[in-house]
């Protein structure tokens, strides 16, 4: 299962929903570069799990700890690696996963791919949870790009089919999560700034990328 991303910046995710930890490693972060370390947890806070009604009723405080690259609040080169430590698991509350998987997750499709080996405990590697090293990595990119000019800005544009009227997507989610269901949405990311030039032609293209 390939938990890498390759480019300028490489990055491998690693762990799972209910191991003891999940984290990344990072190169290619510049020597010397000293991130912000506070805006780093701001940003992990944006998708931190149990902070409203509206998400996961798991609780996590997503504070990474970063064991190797990083020396007196610089990464000091080589690889960055940091970790987050897994405190909320319940794994018995997925004993049932074994036989009947979540429609619209990855839970059958694991079991299939893996001969009913792979870790149905909250989903395992294909989990949700592992956005958080994920927006580690993000996190320090962001920081990077904004010094050269480059933003990004992200909104929901649609929920439940319904745009426009946050109280009424807001309740939406509430009524489907009443009934044991979900509802899906639409969101839009835009990039500021970026110079032109970017990318070549066919499978190099920006929206080949994207």
């Amino acid at each position: 299962m390939n938990s890498s991303y390759f480019g300028n910046i490489s990055f491998t995710i690693f762990g799972e929903s209910h191991s003891p930890e999940i984290g990344v490693t990072i190169e290619g972060l510049p020597k010397g570069f000293a991130p912000d370390f506070d805006a780093l947890q701001s940003f992990l806070q944006r998708r931190a799990p149990g902070r409203s009604e509206l998400s996961t009723p798991r609780k996590e405080p997503d504070i990474p700890e970063f064991t190797e690259g990083v020396s007196e609040g610089k990464i000091c080169g080589g690889r960055v690696t940091a970790i987050i430590k897994n405190t909320n698991t319940r794994s018995k509350d997925y004993s049932e996963l074994r036989i009947k998987p979540r429609p619209g997750h990855a839970d059958y499709t694991a079991a299939v791919k893996f001969g009913g080996k792979a870790d149905y405990r909250g989903g395992g590697h294909f989990s949700g949870r592992l956005t958080a090293p994920l927006c580690i990595a993000g996190g320090l990119i962001i920081q990077l790009l904004e010094k050269e000019g480059i933003s990004f800005e992200s909104r929901i544009v649609e929920i439940a089919g319904i745009s426009g009227d946050e109280e009424k997507m807001k309740q939406a989610i509430l009524d489907a999560k009443a009934e044991g269901d979900s509802v899906g949405g639409i969101i839009e990311c835009s990039v500021l700034g970026l110079p032109v030039g970017l990318g070549n032609a066919m499978f190099d293209g920006m929206e080949s990328l994207i």
